[in-house]
């Protein structure tokens, strides 16, 4: 019989790494296992799944967890104190080798090449079947699994009609052999437009497809900051700026200018400067020297909504450089040929190499449907039962009564699939096991601060520190939650998980509910206006510790 291990972590990215050191900073001698399916750990961040040219899209202030800085090399290329994405994989890979606990490193615990192939509840105890890429099998056991995979472990690869009889190459990666010379990207986001960007540099003939039966081309923000903020994104992560958003874990005073016509028509003013202020920025239909097809790239995403890709233009020269060199094209595919593609509208497009920006799936393939459902988890073209359609029925009166204006969401969305809502309490936690949590499960920005709120929160969950409401107080509050995410985010809440602008007020929610404080010692001043940043959670360890008594 195999040793029964605390915890068993599924997925060596930022989640999971998160919550195996804050456990494990508190809980030295726990038994902890990390199951990782890649040879290398990180994620999305992992060197596996980088390619050249790929950024973070924060900067350094608001990187890396907040006991050990990140730190990028002076003479490396920084843009608004934004970097190149491989320092954020040797920070990870450094940080795993320097925390040990009870004589064990975090890397030692990271089991790599252990593909999660059935998860399953036995007797009280997670029993976990992996399987190596050599064949060998073995299955884990243990008291508590978290299960730390997140949005962005299975890429979403499209099918295409005769996509086997093309001779060239089609890959998420970023391909640039010395023979590969005409390049196709399609996807509309920012891994599309970063991997445009860098073909063109690399010297390559570069057609950009975005399909129209999608969600359309990103809304790229500019990138300078000002002030106090080092770039954009840090001026927008302020408890300040968060005010102007809608969300469902805003304390209540923030929340009353959205009850009124004039917090509203101020609220629906800005967001139309600021897409007015991109477009401006750019000049789609103006730009000077730029190609005839450059204007597809104008976007219809809504900077308030949510509704199609988002991110940050990252070069000085980045809309220049694909305004005189790149042709795009708001098609859809219809086929592949040996050389080339086929668009709708019977245009074939030479090709040597498909690079395909194309976004992840969000699943858990080791669990079945049964298990699945549940614990919760949204299930693809099933309906609600009578139960949750009446508390989401209600919720959503609520949410309409406090944030009216999301009554009247922006018209022409795309199709959404058929779907259930995610009922996990706080989008961690299933209602009806106390030994499981999701972690990276939800839709949010800057992944580093929502993944260490998240460990925080679930070590004082399993710790019985926090306690969820009576079964049916918790059940309003979940079904509050899915109400507002589906309104909030008409094309992408529809499994009631996503919170793309809400970092702020859902990170303050987990660790008010701990009963934490010190990530907010700024002063009242500071407290509103000072970005929320990396290090606000270095004091954090020793809060909890004196707090119960550890």
């Amino acid at each position: 019989m195999s040793e029964i291990l605390d915890f068993i972590v599924i997925g060596s990215g930022l989640s999971g790494l998160a919550f195996a050191r804050f456990q494990l900073d508190i809980h030295p001698k726990t038994r902890l296992t990390i199951l990782e399916a890649d040879d290398c750990l990180g994620g999305v961040w992992s060197s596996s799944r980088s390619y050249e040219e790929f950024w973070s899209q924060s900067g350094r202030r608001m990187t890396g967890f907040s006991d050990v800085p990140l730190t990028v090399p002076s003479d490396a290329p920084m843009y608004w104190d934004t970097f190149e994405a491989k320092y954020v994989t040797r920070y990870l890979e450094e940080y795993v080798d320097s925390h040990d606990y009870d004589m064990k490193s975090l890397r030692s615990r990271i089991m790599f090449d252990h593909r999660v192939e059935r998860v399953e509840k036995l007797d009280e105890k997670w029993s976990v079947s992996v399987k190596k890429s050599d064949g060998a099998q073995r299955t884990f056991r243990s008291l508590k699994l978290v299960i730390a995979t997140g949005h962005t472990s299975i890429p979403n690869m499209p099918t295409l009609t005769n996509e086997k009889e093309f001779t060239g190459q089609a890959s998420r990666s970023v391909l640039w052999e010395p023979g590969c010379k005409l390049i196709t990207v399609l996807g509309g986001g920012k891994s599309a437009a970063d991997m445009v960007y860098q073909s063109v540099k690399k010297g390559k003939t570069v057609n950009w497809v975005i399909r129209k039966s999608g969600e359309g081309p990103a809304l790229l923000f500019p990138a300078p900051g000002h002030g106090r903020y080092k770039n954009s994104i840090e001026s927008s992560a302020t408890r300040h700026k968060a005010c102007f958003s809608p969300s469902s874990f805003m304390p209540w005073l923030p929340s009353l200018p959205h009850q009124t016509s004039y917090g509203i028509n101020y609220m629906k003013k800005r967001v139309e400067d600021v897409d007015k202020h991109c477009r401006e920025i750019v000049g789609y239909e103006i730009r000077e020297e730029a190609l005839p097809s450059f204007k597809n790239l104008d976007f219809t995403t809504s900077a308030f909504w949510c509704t199609g890709p988002l991110g940050l233009a990252q070069h000085d020269d980045f809309w220049d450089t694909i305004a005189k060199h790149v042709t795009v094209h708001r098609k859809d595919i219809t086929s592949m040929t040996s050389q080339g593609i086929i668009l709708d509208d019977g245009i074939e497009v030479p090709t040597d190499a498909l690079l395909c920006g194309t976004g992840w799936k969000s699943s858990y393939p080791f669990l079945s449907s049964t298990l699945s459902k549940s614990l919760g988890l949204p299930q693809q073209y099933q309906k609600e039962d009578e139960t949750w359609k009446a508390l989401l029925k209600t919720a959503d009166q609520l949410v309409l009564t406090k944030f009216p204006q999301l009554a009247h969401p922006p018209p022409n969305l795309r199709p959404t699939t058929p779907t259930t809502t995610s009922k996990l309490y706080k989008g961690i936690a299933p209602l009806s096991d106390q030994s499981i949590v999701f972690l990276g499960h939800i839709d949010i920005s800057n992944s580093f601060r929502a993944a260490e709120a998240q460990a925080i929160w679930s070590t004082a969950y399993f710790d019985n520190k926090v306690t969820m409401p009576p079964l049916e107080q918790a059940q309003k509050d979940v079904a509050y939650m899915n109400a507002f995410s589906k309104r909030r985010y008409p094309t992408h809440g529809q499994k009631g998980d996503c919170f793309f602008f809400e970092l702020v007020w859902y990170t303050d929610a987990l660790m008010d509910e701990v009963g934490l404080r010190s990530h907010r010692r700024k002063g009242w001043w500071g407290d509103w206006v000072e970005p929320c940043l990396a290090e606000d959670f270095k004091d954090v360890v020793g809060e909890y510790r004196r707090k119960f008594g550890l």
